[in-house]
């Protein structure tokens, strides 16, 4: 492959500065790193911690961006020999890469690692057309994959898809258990989707009823529409919802809705919501033996396992593609609300 001697990546410099369009110079990767043209880079929500410079220990300037499907050009001369090929179908997700050191990788709980590494806050990510990655935060993806998907649907199951997927897989039900997804957004429409596809019997709950027709095309048994219905109060004349997770980043809207878990019930929270506390009865809790969760993303051999799932089961993101210079419409859509369901950046 032949290579610029530089490439275009978008950056912040400082926090809430305008977005900038840079070059940035080819190196040779550092021992343990792999280099990689990006063909799409999802715009995630949690690309406004760098906007705003509200993640710890931000260094500035930086590139986001975690959700990125590319190929293999090269890799430094640490990493074991076969690892990755050139011109190999890859990702990158949220985590970061990891030590395999601390008590948490040890234990192998990589997502844990004590580094806490996070592409696109701890290194530059991937709203560029190439990206330099630590070879433990690099996703093996199926070729397969891209037969019912495009680059920029894969996109987002590298951050969304794998939260949502995680929790669902990681909360023990049977088939034909009630889930209640709150929210048909971004994190929404993939748990929809990955929870009828395991076996369970999905309600969706959103506020308004246009987004019911789509609810069900996604695989929901039905849609609530929270504006109208008490979701809490309807859920519990079914018996309640074994599984529950919430996807707005709403904390009114969460704590209205824990109610409606089932007796032994998971509910599990894996929206950023950072308008107010979530609030929970205690003596709910109690009485029904339930368990209130978060839930953060996997590291790359389980973003590997939602992805085999994702392309078998064929679940796939909703996206609107974007331009590598069109990305601070693409992101202002994202932070107002606009997108349907996730804004990507795509590179030819």
């Amino acid at each position: 492959m032949s290579l610029p001697k530089s490439f275009t990546a978008v950056s912040c410099t400082a926090p809430h500065a305008p977005w900038k369009t840079v070059k940035v110079p080819v190196r040779t990767p550092e021992p343990h790193e792999v280099f990689i043209k990006v063909h799409a880079s999802g715009i995630c929500n949690s690309d406004h911690f760098v906007y705003e410079g509200a993640w710890p220990g931000l260094a500035y300037p930086r590139t986001p961006g975690h959700e990125v499907v590319g190929r293999v050009v090269s890799v430094g001369e640490g990493v074991q020999a076969g690892r990755f090929s050139e011109g190999e179908l890859v990702g990158v997700g949220w985590n970061g890469g990891y030590c395999g050191a601390c008590v948490s990788c040890r234990e192998g709980e990589f997502w844990d690692c004590e580094m806490h590494a996070v592409t696109g806050f701890t290194h530059d990510g991937g709203h560029g057309e190439y990206m330099y990655a630590p070879v433990t935060s690099v996703v093996r993806l199926p070729e397969a994959a891209l037969e019912n998907s495009t680059y920029a649907e894969l996109a987002p199951l590298l951050c969304a898809g794998i939260t949502v997927y995680g929790a669902l897989a990681s909360t023990p039900h049977k088939p034909g258990d009630i889930c209640l997804v709150q929210g048909i957004g971004g994190l929404g429409h993939l748990a929809i989707q990955y929870a009828a596809r395991m076996g369970l019997k999905v309600y969706a709950t959103s506020s308004g009823p246009s987004k019911a027709e789509l609810a069900r095309s996604l695989g929901a048994h039905e849609h609530i529409d929270s504006s109208a219905v008490d979701v809490a109060e309807y859920m519990s004349k079914l018996g309640g919802a074994k599984v529950m997770l919430c996807t707005a980043p709403s904390s009114g809207a969460i704590s209205k809705v824990l109610p409606a878990v089932a007796r032994g019930g998971v509910i599990t929270v894996v929206s950023a919501a950072t308008d107010g506390e979530v609030k929970v009865s205690t003596l709910l809790l109690n009485l029904k033996r339930a368990t209130v969760r978060g839930w953060a993303c996997g590291a790359s051999s389980d973003t590997e396992q939602c992805v085999r799932f994702s392309h078998l089961a064929d679940v796939k993101a909703m996206v609107k593609e974007y331009k590598l210079d069109e990305f601070a419409e693409a992101y202002e859509n994202m932070i107002t609300g606009g997108p349907k369901f996730r804004n990507v950046i795509v590179f030819p």
